[in-house]
């Protein structure tokens, strides 16, 4: 994700969770410098795309599960690294490494809905500052931020998070072609563009009807379609003291999920009571009450998010539908580079912010572990026509690549300077590397931080105290606990490990936000915060 969980997002935002940020945002002057690693002098425009939640093996798919023309056109003019690897398992922690060049447990965002730290130095801004129009389309609330000085736009002058206008990827396509339009010709670009789709709750694409019936008082208001659409909106008169709201699964065995339903009265949120469990999971009957007191009649504007909870088997059906669909806009934009003179000169990069889990280890969504289910993304990087380095870049493409070797490589092929206090590495030069992931408290249930090289991971659980060890070489699943033979050859490792979660137990102190009761209830219907089975 309209299924996607963007109706939601919006719908928090409208109850009076306010973003700066978004729209056209004043960027960092210029300095005049344009980079030119394609050719003497020559600006480079830059086009990054991100499928949110995309895994890895549904791009390199051997067995042919998932159809995805566009992005193996995309791979075939480009380099395909298939041993990438994501930062941390959530959205907003994943950009900003990304964005930085820097571990979580440097930039110090653990998880979604936390402000990003004034000083952390980000690629837009560097961009910006070097000569480049840089607009960005996001399409997922994660990406927003509270006021601008630490949104994680900074240095975007223009950044499209209206959540109103976006959901499925072909609004978010819509949009983009609107940014392009209002591009400063006279500068180099910097696209960042991003797909939310298909991330949870995944759409049936009209393959499957569930319904939900809503009704008031015993009076049928709408009947949703569940396996689709989640959000409905409407505004309706309620009078003095209590309004039963009632949910009502259709005849099929299908669980479904309430994930927010919420009554606002010019502006002010009604008390809204629940007869049955918050999030009501699993449930085919549940009732709200909405208790207003005395007074007159009034009008309340009327906000439900439904969708079905399918099995495991259907689950992955719709994932790959998703990633179709996704990978359908994804072409589209490609079309629409081509169309405008700016697919074939400029340097194209597609990832995913992090994987996604579908029923291994029992896991349902991303957030809760650090397999590389969750954490292997797909990564392609397209070359300027005419770059005479694509050899060179070939020669990492087997090797084991993390998120932080993004921006150097980028600002390689651009001519420009480092991004300040960058920790990866340019892809033109192959080398080792130990990748660092983690994942936090309070979306995940657990704290957790990784090290992996091409043979071993080395999972800390800090609240435990323990580690974990997988011989990825040998156990792709990672279903067997080496540990207690085997962690002398990792044999550094555990000091290594405990020390770095020591660092970001520092840096998450200084300057990070807090989660409120409503941003808090906008990630639980991304999926956060407990949702995975």
């Amino acid at each position: 994700m309209d299924s996607n969980p963007i109706r939601l997002a919006a719908k928090l935002l409208a109850g009076g969770l306010a973003f700066a940020a978004c729209g056209e945002t004043q960027g960092a002057p210029s300095s005049g410098r344009v980079g030119g690693g394609a050719g003497a002098g020559k600006a480079v425009n830059v086009v990054l795309v991100v499928i949110d939640t995309l895994r890895a093996d549904a791009v390199f798919d051997p067995a042919g599960t998932y159809d995805t023309p566009s992005l193996d056109r995309l791979a075939k003019e480009g380099i395909a690294f298939e041993h990438a690897f994501s930062a941390a398992p959530m959205t907003l922690p994943s950009h900003m490494s990304l964005f930085s060049s820097r571990p979580v447990l440097e930039t110090g965002v653990l998880t979604n809905g936390q402000d990003v730290r004034t000083d952390l130095p980000l690629l837009a801004e560097w961009l910006a500052r070097n000569g480049y129009d840089t607009r960005a389309v996001l399409s997922l609330g994660t990406m927003g931020a509270r006021d601008e000085a630490r949104s994680p736009g900074r240095g975007f002058q223009s950044y499209d998070c209206d959540y109103w206008n976006l959901s499925l990827a072909e609004k978010t396509f819509e949009r983009l072609r609107e940014s392009l339009a209002k591009r400063d010709g006279g500068k180099p670009l910097f696209l960042f563009a991003h797909f939310a789709d298909p991330h949870e709750p995944y759409e049936a694409h009209g393959t499957e009807t569930h319904t939900v019936s809503v009704t008031r008082n015993g009076e049928l208001l709408v009947q949703l379609q569940a396996a689709d659409l989640q959000q409905w909106r409407q505004t309706v008169e309620l009078g003095p003291g209590r309004t039963v709201f009632e949910f009502v699964a259709d005849e099929k065995p299908m669980k479904f999920l309430v994930r927010t339903f919420d009554c606002l009265e010019k502006g002010r949120r009604a008390t809204v009571l629940w007869e049955v469990g918050k999030e009501m999971r699993g449930v085919r009957r549940a009732r709200a009450v909405v208790d207003r007191g005395e007074g007159p009649s009034a009008e309340c504007d009327l906000r439900i998010w439904v969708n079905d909870v399918a099995n495991e088997k259907i689950r992955r059906k719709r994932y790959a539908l998703e990633v179709a669909y996704a990978d359908r806009y994804v072409g589209e934009l490609m079309k629409e580079l081509e169309r405008l003179g700016l697919y074939q000169d400029s340097l194209v990069l597609f990832t995913s912010d992090h994987g996604e889990g579908l029923g291994e280890h029992g896991n349902f969504g991303h957030v809760q572990n650090l397999s590389d289910g969750l954490l292997r993304v797909p990564l392609i990087i397209k070359l300027p026509a005419g770059d005479p380095r694509r050899a060179a870049l070939a020669a990492s493409a087997q090797r084991l690549v993390s998120h932080l070797d993004v921006v150097p490589t980028l600002l390689e092929v651009l001519g420009l300077p480092p991004l300040p206090g960058q920790r990866g590495a340019s892809l033109f030069t192959p080398h080792e590397s130990v990748h660092v992931a983690q994942t936090s408290k309070p979306e995940a249930k657990r704290n957790l931080l990784a090290f992996r090289d091409e043979r071993f991971k080395m999972v800390y659980l800090p609240d435990e105290q323990r580690f974990e060890l997988y011989d990825v070489l040998e156990d792709p699943g990672e279903l067997h606990d080496v540990f207690a033979e085997r962690q002398g050859e990792r044999a550094d490792w555990p000091a290594r490990l405990r020390d770095a979660y020591g660092r970001t137990l520092r840096v998450s102190g200084s300057e990070g936000g807090t989660e409120q009761a409503e941003r808090d209830a906008m990630l639980r219907a991304l999926g956060y915060g407990g949702d995975e089975e």
